[in-house]
């Protein structure tokens, strides 16, 4: 009678056999990590949204920045473009922070994320800090209440940093440890 004896590889087990690996000595088998695929909803909404606010902030510069119908009694209206002396206005300032915003969502969406979300904050806080300083020196000696283009600016800004703080990711949100005893 002839047995039959499997041939040894050099590199590895004889070539009749096959080995599975099922479980390490003395342990468990480790469990395979998911790989989930990574969500765009949140970049695609942030992005969404800081080009329809930049839309709106250079929207307004062509909105009334003064209420100069109260103190003259006449519809005299500022705009962000030009003044009732027929001057500049500083209308250029919200649409060039318009821009920067839509840039900020251009950067989110091209997976350039944290740069984007710094560069929509900054413009953010620009937005709201030219609505305030429009209204509180801009207005030189008369001051007549703000019109719907400084407010419409102070609420874009404020949505801006609302928006990219709602929708940072959630790996991006620092974590805070509890006090020890």
């Amino acid at each position: 009678m002839e047995t039959h004896r499997p041939e040894r590889t050099p590199t590895g087990p004889p070539s009749g056999l096959e080995f599975h690996r099922t479980m390490p000595l003395g342990g468990s088998t480790p469990v395979p990590e998911e790989v989930r695929p990574r969500s765009d909803h949140r970049d695609l909404l942030l992005t969404a949204s800081l080009l329809v606010l930049s839309v709106v902030a250079g929207a307004a510069s062509l909105m009334s920045w003064r209420d100069w119908g109260r103190q003259f009694g006449a519809p005299i209206v500022e705009t962000g473009w030009e003044r009732p002396d027929g001057s500049l206005g500083r209308g250029w300032i919200a649409v060039l922070l318009g821009v920067l915003l839509a840039t900020a969502g251009v950067l989110v969406a091209a997976e350039r994320g944290r740069a984007g979300r710094v560069l929509a904050v900054l413009s953010g806080l620009g937005l709201s800090a030219l609505a305030v300083s429009e209204w509180g020196l801009g207005a030189g000696r008369a001051r007549t209440g703000p019109g719907w283009g400084i407010w419409v600016l102070l609420v874009a800004g404020v949505l801006v940093v609302v928006v990219v703080g709602a929708l940072a990711p959630a790996e991006a949100t620092p974590r805070r440890s509890a006090p020890g005893p």
